[in-house]
């Protein structure tokens, strides 16, 4: 009996630490996190590194971030870089990347790829929000995730091949699911979303950077999105959403007015950010599942722009970035 016993609690203790080691494949990565944590993932990587990003700025940040990457092509990791060609600095930052020995060059003019990800050794995925700016990295509210599975950093390797043969093309790759993580490129974005909000029976928190709604929409995919949430509060849905408040951008506030004062007049909480502070995430809590990734809430991203993003359904993944909601919500909206 005491031998059965003592099997019995080690493979309890063995179904733990398993456990313990699922859920360090998932880390959230805000803020101030994410240059730290993308030069850690360089200088570890032994093997591949592939780049996908709207902007890769000349500024101090972005330069260590070179230097970490010259030093990775030195000692023989293959470093690959796909830059959107509508960005005008990002053409001297593919000259960059070319001089130090890795492989580079620009998107189509077709297609925005407005992703930010990272994919190193075929082992790990850094993916979110982040552009490769000192402004984004030193001073924005961002959200990311780092993923540890090589299931779905052999998806995101595939992403990447395809942008890298066609970027005007939709990838012909369904979404994988990993753990709790499901990935979610381009088109793939809206139905998940869309069938989150439908099913929420507890909480849903965003935090946005710009959502276009307009009346004059009737029936496209940003009004779906944000009538959707106003149907949430009305079935008993804790319904919260933090939205960017620019004092600079007076377009991005045009743009953004509209969606606060129809979640507002349907008593949905609606949230400015500090107005000091860009809030450029892009993040969504519904119950136990937060998505995070590239993608605003606007026409062209939700229809026709690259961009990569995950669901990961893991209540404790969810109750951190519903707390990062309670540190970006500043004001209520009148």
């Amino acid at each position: 009996m005491k031998r059965f016993s003592f099997r019995w609690l080690v493979m309890v203790l063995l179904l733990v630490r398993a456990s313990a080691g699922a859920g360090e494949s998932v880390q959230p990565v805000v803020n101030r996190e994410y240059l730290p944590a993308v030069l850690d993932l360089i200088n570890a990587a032994t093997n591949s590194i592939d780049v996908v990003q709207l902007e890769m700025h000349d500024d101090r940040a972005v330069q260590a971030i070179e230097a970490a990457l010259a030093a990775a092509v030195k000692r023989g990791v293959k470093v690959r870089g796909l830059l959107d060609d509508g960005v005008d600095f990002n053409a001297a930052a593919v000259a960059r990347l070319l001089a130090l020995g890795a492989e580079a060059k620009l998107d189509t003019p077709v297609k925005m790829t407005h992703s930010k990800l990272v994919v190193v050794d075929g082992r790990i995925v850094l993916l979110g929000s982040t552009n490769w700016t000192g402004n984004s990295m030193g001073n924005n509210n961002e959200t990311n995730v780092r993923l540890d599975d090589p299931v779905l950093a052999a998806y995101f390797t595939r992403y990447v091949a395809a942008l890298w043969a066609d970027s005007a093309t939709e990838p012909d790759l369904p979404s994988v699911e990993s753990g709790p993580v499901k990935t979610l490129v381009n088109r793939q974005y809206f139905p998940e979303v869309m069938g989150l909000f439908n099913a929420a029976t507890q909480r849903i928190r965003v935090v946005m950077y710009g959502i276009s709604y307009s009346p004059k929409y009737a029936g496209g995919k940003v009004n779906q999105l944000v009538e959707a949430l106003a149907a949430a509060h009305a079935r008993g849905v804790d319904v919260a959403v933090a939205i960017d408040l620019s004092d600079y951008n007076a377009l991005l506030n045009r743009v953004n007015d509209p969606a606060k004062k129809f979640l507002a007049e349907a008593g949905v909480a609606v949230f400015d950010d500090p107005a000091k502070t860009t809030t450029h995430a892009k993040l969504i809590v519904a119950d136990d599942c937060a998505v995070v990734g590239s993608v605003n809430w606007g026409k062209d991203a939700l229809e026709n722009r690259n961009e990569t993003c995950v669901a990961i359904r893991d209540p404790a993944i969810a109750d951190h970035f519903a707390s990062y909601f309670g540190r970006v919500a500043a004001e209520p909206v009148p």
